[in-house]
């Protein structure tokens, strides 16, 4: 019985050292399945984090801005550059992106930026002004007067967003200490004190969801949400919780806690802007106020810090209430927390949310933004776009004004003209870069749809004028301002045998009328005798000089009156060589580019070649002038009187098509308006793309504009018959005219042998050499 015993109580022992072998085994099996996992999680953690964390998208900037002492800037303007780009006034400044308005000066605190030369600190700069223009610009730091000073660009729009995503990168320096603060008081109080997961949270919430049946809390903590939201998706599982869980460990064991806060920080959801993601406090803070992070006020932080917890129902655009409600919250959380006092918690929790009206924040400008486009697909050193900076040409202000033109102007002359489908497109360039300043590309400026601008191509009507009459000023031994040209009926037979009767707009010939005031008066008859008699082929070898591809130049002489079809950047172009003086710059968009480790990929030199002579660019100009002056646009002298405009309005048959040019001492302007079924619009240049242009300089005010006398250009009194005259203008209704004549010394014979000595009591030397700029009978 013993001995039956004793087996029994071993293969009993045997068996369950057996059993305790196995669970050993099992145990160290899962131990060691455990750590293998470990280690390639520890393998995908490191190569993710150590690598390229995100795949950061292109931002673009607008232009830098630079201005300098005795600039034409009154202080009004300064103003209004400083709000657009999203400074704040105040009565005290405390922060870079504040400024402070004085009588007769401003003072700014202008933020940090890296710019394409260097990375330039915060600055502490006063601008001191007159009436007219900024007399000086002085640092307070330095105790130096600065002779160049430039503002940090305005991020205009974002594109390539990888998987989606829009974010900003920010290093942890970067951040407010209060808004860490604030952050871990409401979402991981002991970060700094456990090692990645919070067990008794953990259990806290395990137990929480058990009772309840369902999943109602999440103790996650603030490692945990980042590897969830780098790592892992929403789905709730305990496999999910797994892997969270020990993927926090194996961060916290890798990584600083600074670190780690610094991935979370340019991580986290904060919505949708449009179809994108956005992630991460910095891109957040100017979605929602404009401004970069570090300058956001506490109640501001708390909003951001509030809206973690679900970006889509404390959205301060969808639900202001509840946001306001969560944004106290989290102030009243930071006043039990010893973060703020009481006092300040009540003044904070008695503000507005202070967000920025969500068509004011990272606009889109579709149509600037695809010439932005096409021509970096065009630079071939840059291969990946991601996190590419490219700082362009586009002037805010200049933008802003040309779509609250295009937006006001188009709604007037919907509802006046009775044209509902009415559309439109505005091109600005600086007058002598080329540098595209702004561009709309339809009537809803924001909205990604056909880019007019770039792409309609309309017959430009009497917009082809001013290259027939720069083709005829180009020969000064044939052709003044003074010239008489034929103002009767001509006939031209067509190749397919029709005969072409060109008509001026009033049915009426006058025998024969100046060029100057064929021009002005934007005249069709004497406009084609004279491009007949000057010629198709040099007439077309001009419009080539002038930016025009050959492609769209007709051999026809329906060339004359405008049937030539462009578009409107191509308009820009042609004008933009006569404004500048004749000196063609192709048109850009971009002026640098630069990588993530901020190193200048691409630089855009502006090439300018001499194309035109510059004394027949200024007669042209100067015959524009006085289109604005006594011509088709002479509303524009009425309304800013001290600008000296230059302008030509442009309107095809049948009213199809609507133009105008506007040049001042800084833009061109070209405005187009019409149908996208080439319909009727009842608009002429006049009262239709002159309206808009009108709109625009309400919100942009014009720079005078002032010519720069050539060499062999004087002014010279031109009586009643066309002749030159030194007699009295005052007292013979003559005008003075710019002429251009090689041969001087033979004109003033000429003007001796007339007995004409003198004009208004000056020696006629005197006169040739000084120029007489008198203007009269405008």
């Amino acid at each position: 019985m013993n001995q039956l015993s004793y087996k029994c109580h071993s293969v009993i022992v045997q068996r369950a050292l057996f059993f305790l072998y196995t669970v050993m085994c099992f145990f160290f099996f899962i131990i060691a399945l455990i750590i293998a996992y470990g280690i390639f999680l520890d393998k995908k953690v490191q190569s993710r984090i150590d690598g390229k964390v995100w795949r950061l998208p292109t931002i673009i900037y607008s232009r830098m801005i630079n201005v300098e002492p005795n600039m034409s800037y009154h202080k009004n303007d300064i103003i209004h550059l400083l709000e657009t780009l999203q400074y704040r006034q105040v009565s005290k400044i405390t922060h870079s992106g504040e400024f402070v308005v004085h009588n007769n000066d401003i003072e700014l605190f202008r933020r940090p930026f890296n710019f394409p030369s260097g990375e330039e600190g915060e600055m502490h700069v006063s601008f001191f002004f007159n009436q007219k223009k900024l007399l000086r610009i002085y640092n307070q730091d330095t105790k130096n007067n600065f002779g160049l000073f430039r503002f940090d660009p305005k991020i205009i729009s974002i594109l390539y967003a990888p998987n989606k995503q829009q974010r900003l990168f920010v290093p942890r320096s970067g951040f407010p200490d209060i808004l860490i603060d604030m952050l871990l008081a409401v979402e991981d109080r002991y970060f700094y004190q456990h090692d990645g997961i919070q067990i008794s949270s953990i259990g806290r919430a395990f137990l929480a969801n058990v009772f309840s049946g369902r999943t109602v809390q999440g103790g996650s903590t603030l490692t945990q949400q980042l590897v969830k939201n780098l790592f892992l998706n929403n789905t709730r599982s305990l496999w999910r919780k797994f892997n969270e869980a020990y993927m926090a460990l194996i961060f916290d064991h890798r990584y600083s806690k600074d670190r780690i806060l610094e991935l979370y920080l340019n991580e986290i959801y904060f919505g949708q802007n449009g179809n994108d993601q956005i992630h991460g406090f910095p891109l957040a803070s100017f979605y929602y106020f404009g401004r970069p992070i570090n300058e956001l006020s506490i109640d501001q932080q708390a909003m951001l810090v509030g809206m973690i917890k679900g970006a889509s129902l404390y959205n301060p655009w969808k639900n202001p209430h509840i946001t306001l409600e969560r944004r106290n919250l989290i102030l009243k959380l930071l006043e039990h927390r010893d973060i703020i006092d009481k006092k300040m918690c009540a003044i904070l929790s008695a503000r507005p949310l202070g967000t920025q009206p969500k068509d004011e924040i990272l606009i889109l400008q579709p149509a600037f933004t695809q010439m932005v486009n096409k021509e970096i697909q065009n630079i071939d050193r840059i291969n990946d776009f991601s996190g590419i900076k490219i700082f362009t040409t586009l002037d805010p202000i200049s933008q802003k004004a040309a779509e609250q033109a295009m937006e006001l102007g188009i709604h007037k002359l919907r509802h006046y003209y009775n044209v509902k489908d009415l559309e439109g497109a505005i091109v600005v360039v600086d007058r002598f870069s080329g540098k595209i300043r702004a561009m709309v590309g339809g009537s809803d400026p924001h909205f990604s749809g056909f880019n007019r601008a770039m792409h309609a191509r309309r017959s430009i009507g009497s917009l082809a004028k001013p290259a027939i009459y720069l083709a005829a000023l180009s020969h000064p031994d044939k052709y003044h301002l003074n010239t008489w040209i034929a103002d009767e009926p001509i006939h031209l037979q067509q190749p397919n045998g029709v005969i072409w009767s060109p008509k001026n707009y009033d049915r009426k010939f006058r025998g024969k009328v100046t060029l100057i005031d064929a021009f002005i008066k934007s005249l069709n008859v004497p406009t084609v005798n004279l491009g007949m008699t000057i010629g198709l082929d040099a007439i077309s070898d001009v419009l080539k000089k002038l930016g025009i591809s050959p492609n769209f130049i007709s051999s026809f002489p329906s060339i004359l009156l405008g049937s030539i079809s462009l578009t409107p950047i191509e308009v820009a172009q042609e004008f933009q060589t006569i404004a500048s003086g004749g000196q063609y710059s192709a048109l850009s968009s971009v002026c640098y580019i630069m990588n993530e480790e901020d190193i200048v990929l691409y630089q855009n030199f502006t090439k300018t070649e001499r194309v035109i002579f510059p004394q027949a660019a200024y007669l042209t100009l100067y015959a524009m002038q006085q289109v604005a002056t006594r011509g088709t646009s002479c509303i524009l002298s009425l309304k800013f009187p001290c600008s000296q405009l230059a302008a030509k309005t442009g309107t095809t048959n049948d009213l199809r098509d609507s133009w105008f040019v506007g040049i001042d001492d800084t833009e061109v302007t070209v405005i187009w308006i019409g149908r996208d079924n080439n319909g009727r619009t009842k608009l002429t240049g006049t009262n239709g793309a002159l309206t808009l242009y009108n709109l625009y300089l309400d919100n942009k005010n014009p720079t005078p504009l002032h010519l720069e006398l050539p060499s062999g250009i004087k002014y010279i009194p031109i009586d009643n018959c066309g002749n030159f005259t030194l007699h009295d203008s005052k007292n013979n209704g003559c005008q003075v005219l710019p002429v251009w004549v090689n041969d001087w010394q033979l004109l003033f014979q000429s003007l001796k042998e007339s007995k004409i000595i003198s004009y208004n009591q000056q020696p006629i030397n005197t006169v040739a050499e000084q120029g007489i700029t008198i203007q009269m009978n405008r």
